[in-house]
């Protein structure tokens, strides 16, 4: 009777694994994706701020490369994810179509003529922060935030700058790690 039912069992085990073999064939699923730091909050006072040259005279922009004193602000991301350890900034805007490496100065009715405004890291300032380039800040780790202090000034880069409203747009695009 042991005998049998061993024949009997062997007999399902093999049934079992040919019904397998015989069922269809084998599927592999590959999964992608990626996993990214939750994003910082960038500062209310930060957000949308305004870098106030005051008046500047025309005859201090009357020379090709006069420019204006620099002028010192920052931009502060809070409540990163305590996982997050560096921010970065990539910088872009309307280049100037005198010189690329310079954020144009509107064109409407009553704006400044022939000068452009420049983006500096405010502790080096011949780290210029033009279209397309990168800031790295690392995350204070106590905090959980960071600041990129910069610094920006009029320029002119033809020379002989023309009267009126000084207004360009520098747009900041966050990514972190």
């Amino acid at each position: 009777m042991d005998r049998m039912r061993k024949a009997l069992l062997f007999s399902f085990i093999i049934a079992g694994g040919c019904a397998k073999g015989i069922a269809g064939d084998l599927v592999n699923i590959n999964v992608q994706g990626r996993v990214t730091a939750t994003p910082c909050t960038v500062d209310a006072g930060s957000v949308s701020q305004t870098v106030d040259f005051g008046q500047i005279l025309g005859t201090n922009l009357v020379t090709a490369g006069a420019a204006s004193d620099w002028k010192s602000f920052q931009v502060k991301v809070m409540n990163c994810p305590a996982a997050t350890v560096t921010a970065i900034a990539t910088f872009s805007g309307i280049p100037d179509s005198s010189d690329a490496a310079l954020y144009s100065n509107g064109s409407s009715p009553g704006d400044a003529t022939n000068i452009a405004i420049q983006v500096a890291e405010d502790a080096d300032k011949s780290s210029i922060k033009s279209n397309g380039t990168s800031m790295s800040i690392n995350i204070d780790p106590v905090s959980h935030a960071a600041i990129f202090p910069l610094a920006g000034r009029v320029i002119t880069p033809t020379g002989d700058a023309g009267p009126g409203r000084i207004n360009s747009v520098v747009l900041m695009t966050f990514t972190y790690q």
